[in-house]
């Protein structure tokens, strides 16, 4: 309670200076004003002077909103800057001065008036026009229109943050309207944290900034894997397994792993300011995001507190803008086609050969009748050879794909009212037959200004997600099918079973088995912008989201699971033969329903304010959220026939299950605040603090204060490099802070029990205990240190960003086990042990190499590279004893838990290779003595998944509308456990279709040197050296090419954009291991093309 009073006191005390300096009376003159009023000007002359000011009112109102900033100036000064062009005089007698009208004196004097616009025409808000030499001046509204009383002839200057500052002759006319282009060597002029936008000059952060131009460059039909093209520091872990699947999730980290099993490392998400989840990411229309912000160190984190331990990424939407009535549609037809270049295997008279070489057909001796079985059924399969069978089983389950995505806005707008509406629809179909994801949502958004003070937002978006499997099952299957087999009869029908007696996998995939999801989502956003002047502003924003889950998983009673093979009765062919199962427990079906509803409110007030040479930046506020979950389900046995699949016609539920249900509830807190000074834009200092509570934690543990500072040097902007044509940014900057972690189960902290609703006891419904509480179990914190420098060189033609970290998790959850006696079913509760270590760096080097502005040509190359350390520095018990359950693994590593080494290292028993003389493998014992026995207490650590560099190289030629983008992804230094070698090489069984290696690198014969083991062996294969093996790779991940129309040529048909592109995706990956890639679905290559218009 006394550390929770601190850090109010200190969070309270950071603001009172703040509101006393913006309130406190002054004797001198400092005024920072914008397009204020007549009578709020000399109100604020008269606060602050204490003189009296006369002028006639409906005069007055002639003069134009009056912009000014000055410091420790004198009356007359600002008299003299304000009126300097325009028709009044003043005097000054004691202490009153007196505002007059002079005839005649407007001669020389014009009003100005125009609009800025970008380059697509779209009004610009905010822009500064300023007559040159002087401080008169004005800012356009939010039509982009202003008006200014300027000389007959004088130079203007317009600027904005993000477009190039213009220099403009005005020779008299009544109107002049500007034109502004987006200014290329800007890098990053602004960061868009979720909660506050600030400019990079006093940014101390790590962060990667996306813009809709760097999106629109790639289109992978994934989100995730598009960031982690475009940002190497965004992670993707490969999923050997999942492959292509539309409806598998990826696996991804910014800057390693923070967490054991119980945790996740995963990013925190925030859409438009509010959390969300990565399935919604997922699933949205790529069209309507405006830029993606990565947020990677504490110091650009911390304002997530307690959530932003593994890294945020921030997601603004597309915003309406005003004008006439706009529709831009964008359709994208795409052309999927499966990756099977990591396969080679066996035909059908390899495979043959493979099953002699392995003696399935051997005779044996006495045994006349199995001899002459083995013999019938190698000869009918070479029969089958003979008959020209050779069956591409890897072909039977995939397809084309062609899917298809339309996206339309519908955008406009006048005033004060701008509104729009937006709608999509994407079918995504894989490559497995019959798979796919389709998803569709509409959302309105609607916008009404007050008075260019208050701006009122409100967003409604509803989507939906149907996911479909694809009733073909695995792709192992298929993999593992023999080439030799048919299955197919004469007349074209599928057959059961295949001639070994086995089931016959696309029969199978005929009955009418489904495994599919749906997800409704809806939500609506409330936002209010007050925008209070004297540099002011309060944000309020309240959200909510309901979304419904539900999903159905059927076998067929005719499906292959529910067969029981008889080893002993063989048909008359010599094979096994199949039994169904009792007609209580023959088919299948488990359906689940879930939903949630999440509420989220926030208010934020920030403070900006610029004197002189210093710089200004103060944010606090407020955020409550609660989310509600809950679920239901049941799994039912017992069909029939597969024509009535209905729950109705089950028979039990699942042998000893019930209907299960679950819910959760957690609710949050915190309070922010945020302080950033600049002087002179060359030194600055970042400090942020937030304090939550969270229901996630013990009792005694609420509450937990989370910090960071930062500080930099723009070094380009010390005056020694004022003159410097080569030098345009070096800014150099460090930041330390400690974030959190909740990623994790609503309810770990607390004692639960649980109703044993089938043990009555005199009416009455026992419970017993699941698992005790822990009222002192509290957040993981992480302590971050971040050092990095931002280089721009030749007018930003080299750019180079370098960022080196190291950050210490503390306090990880884990799992403590406790002894049976206890009476803990789970023998387990959770507290705060562990500790993990992460060190890395990131480089991203960019370059144009050729630019030539006259011919509308610019080839910019850039190459990024990463590396990341983690070390277990801390473990307690219960890891040591996860580390011996893994260490006994023996065919493939398990995760290694042990204090001082990565938790991403490989162990695995020494081995010489293969013993020319035996075919049997030599293991080396800790010892150093030589032995044919595996031992797993043998182990040692020899290799790391964490590769010694990763990165991506991208290349982009654009030239007169037209675009060619080019992204290639690496990894150097980095070790795999070699799967195929193992399991389907060496450790393959003659009786399934293997990798053609078995058949050429297998020992046969003594004195033979051969990499794998005896033909004849195909027994269990041990976690072994031999099978560790460098992973390096280079994947040509992106290439696309685009072309933007003329204006000229599409303006006369009412079209004000036009583009076609193409992309094509996956195009090769090329690796130092050769390894089967997409086990259970395969990989694909994706040809996309693209149709943008705007009318």
């Amino acid at each position: 309670m006394r550390k929770r009073k601190i850090i109010m006191f200190l969070l309270i005390g950071w603001m009172i200076p703040f509101l006393a300096f913006a309130q406190a009376d002054s004797k001198r003159v400092t005024l920072r004003l914008q397009n204020a009023t007549v009578k709020v000007f000399f109100d604020a002359l008269h606060e602050q002077s204490g003189m009296n000011f006369v002028y006639n009112n409906e005069q007055a109102k002639e003069l134009p909103p009056i912009t000014i900033n000055v410091k420790n100036a004198t009356v007359k000064e600002v008299l003299d800057k304000v009126l300097a062009t325009t028709s009044f005089s003043y005097s000054i007698d004691n202490n009153t001065v007196t505002l007059q009208k002079v005839k005649n004196s407007r001669e020389g004097v014009k009003t100005l008036k125009g609009r800025v616009i970008d380059s697509n025409g779209e009004p610009l808000p905010g822009v500064n026009i300023q007559i040159e030499g002087t401080s008169q001046g004005c800012t356009t509204n939010f039509n982009g229109e202003y008006t200014l009383n300027v000389p007959e002839q004088c130079r203007l200057v317009a600027s904005f943050i993000g477009m190039e500052t213009q220099t403009l002759a005005y020779n008299g006319e009544p109107r002049l309207d500007i034109t502004m282009t987006e200014d290329s060597n800007v890098i990053g002029e602004v960061v868009v944290d979720g909660y506050f936008t600030r400019k990079t000059e006093g940014f101390a952060g790590a962060v990667t900034t996306i813009k809709k131009e760097d999106l629109q460059k790639v289109h992978t039909g994934n989100i995730f894997t598009t960031l982690s093209a475009l940002d190497a520091g965004f992670k993707i872990t490969e999923n050997n397994l999942a492959g292509s699947n539309p409806n598998s999730l990826p696996d991804f980290t910014i800057r390693g792993r923070g967490s054991f099993q119980e945790g996740s490392s995963a990013p925190l998400f925030i859409l438009d300011g509010f959390e969300t989840t990565a399935q919604k990411v997922y699933d949205m229309d790529v069209n309507r995001i405006e830029s993606i912000t990565i947020l990677k160190d504490a110091s650009a984190t911390i304002l997530y507190g307690s959530r932003a331990a593994n890294g945020v990424v921030v997601i603004e939407t597309v915003k309406p803008k005003p004008g006439q009535l706009r529709v831009t549609y964008d359709f994208k037809p795409t052309i999927a086609i499966a990756d099977l270049t990591d396969y080679d295997l066996m035909n059908a008279s390899e495979k043959l050969e493979y099953e002699r070489l392995a003696g399935l057909y051997d005779a044996v001796p006495g045994d006349l009748e199995t001899t002459y079985t083995r013999q019938q059924q190698y000869y009918r399969k070479y029969q089958n050879i003979l008959e020209g069978v050779n069956t591409d089983w890897l072909a039977q389950p995939v397809t084309n794909s062609f899917s298809h995505t339309h996206s339309i806005l519908v955008e406009g707008g006048a005033e004060n009212v701008l509104y729009s509406i937006d709608g999509y629809f994407d079918q995504n179909k894989g490559v497995m037959k019959e798979s796919g994801r389709n998803r569709y949502g509409l959302g309105f958004s609607l916008q009404y200004r007050i008075k260019d003070k208050v701006i009122i937002r409100n967003y409604a978006t509803y989507s939906n997600t149907h996911a479909y499997d694809s009733p073909y099952g695995s792709y192992s299957t298929y993999a593992s099918a023999n080439p030799y087999e048919r299955p197919w009869d004469d007349n074209g029908q599928l057959l059961p079973t295949l001639t070994d007696g086995s089931p016959n996998p696309l029969y199978e995939a005929a009955l009418p088995n489904r495994s599919f999801s749906d997800t409704e989502y809806f939500a609506d956003e409330l936002s209010a912008d007050w925008i209070i002047g004297n540099g002011w502003r309060l944000i309020g924003q309240f959200r909510i989201e309901k979304g419904n889950t539900g999903s159905e998983y059927y076998r067929s009673p005719y499906s292959s699971e529910f067969l029981t093979m008889n080893d002993n009765v063989l048909d008359e062919n010599g094979n096994p033969t199949y039994t169904p199962v009792d007609l209580v427990d023959r088919g299948e079906i488990t359906l689940s329903d879930g939903g949630y509803l999440n509420y989220s409110g926030k208010l934020t007030v920030n403070y900006n304010r610029q004197f002189n040479k210093h710089m200004l930046f103060f944010g606090g506020g407020a955020e409550i959220n609660q989310q509600e979950s809950d679920s239901h389900g049941f799994t039912a046995t017992g069909f029939a026939d597969d024509r009535y699949s209905d729950p109705a016609f089950a028979i039990q539920y699942l042998e000893n299950s019930r209907p299960a249900s679950s819910e959760s509830t957690v609710r949050s807190i915190g309070m922010l605040a945020n302080f950033n000074y600049i002087y002179d834009d060359r030194y600055f200092l970042d400090l942020s603090g937030r304090y939550d509570g969270s229901s996630q934690f013990g009792a005694d543990r609420r509450w937990a204060p989370f910090w960071s500072v930062g500080g930099g040097w723009n070094v380009h902007k010390e005056h020694f490099w004022s003159s410097s044509s080569v030098l345009d940014l070096l800014k150099i900057r460090a930041s330390y802070g400690v974030t959190g972690n909740q990623e994790f189960s609503a309810y770990q902290a607390k004692t639960m029990y649980q109703y044993q609703t089938g043990r009555l006891y005199n009416d009455l419904i026992p419970a017993t205990l699941m698992g005790y509480g822990n009222p002192d179990l509290k957040w993981q914190n992480q302590y971050s240190t971040n050092i990095g420098f931002d280089l721009g060189l030749w007018k930003n033609r080299l750019s180079v960003t370098f960022n080196y970290y190291w950050k210490r998790t503390d306090g990880m959850l884990t799992t403590i086990t406790v002894a049976p006696s206890l009476g803990f079913p789970s023998n387990s509760f959770t507290s705060n042990l562990g500790e993990i270590k992460n060190r890395g760096w990131e480089l991203n080097i960019g370059a144009s190499i050729l630019r030539d502005p006259a011919n509308d040509l610019e080839w910019r190359v850039n190459v990024q590279a990463s590396q990341n350390r983690n070390k277990l520095s801390r473990i307690n018990n219960a890891l040591r004893g996860l580390n011996d359950q893994n260490n006994e693994e023996m065919e493939i590593p398990g995760a290694v838990y042990e204090e001082g080494e990565s938790m991403s290292a490989i162990k695995a028993v020494p081995s010489l290779g293969i013993d020319p003389a035996t075919g049997q493998e030599i293991y080396v014992k800790k010892d150093g003595t030589l032995t044919y026995e595996w031992d797993a207490a043998d182990k040692v650590l020899c290799g790391d998944t964490e590769p010694d560099v990763y990165g991506n190289i991208s290349t982009n030629l654009y030239w007169k509308g037209w675009n060619l983008n080019a992204i290639f992804q690496y990894s150097l230094g980095g070790d795999s456990y070699n799967s195929t070698l193992s399991q389907r090489v060496e450790g393959a069984n003659p009786s399934y279709n293997a990798d053609r290696r078995v058949l050429s690198d297998r020992w046969t014969t003594p004195g033979q040197h051969a990499l794998y083991r005896n033909i004849r062996d195909y027994g269990q294969t041990y976690i072994s050296t031999r099978f560790v093996q460098r992973d390096n790779y280079l994947d040509f991940t992106s290439l696309s090419l685009s072309y933007d129309f003329p204006k000229k040529w599409i303006q006369p048909y009412k079209i004000s954009t036009l583009r076609l592109s193409f992309y094509a995706n996956d195009l090769f990956h090329l690796s130092s291991i050769k390894m089967e890639r997409g086990l259970d679905y395969p990989f694909a290559r994706s040809f996309v093309f693209g149709l943008n218009i705007s009318i």
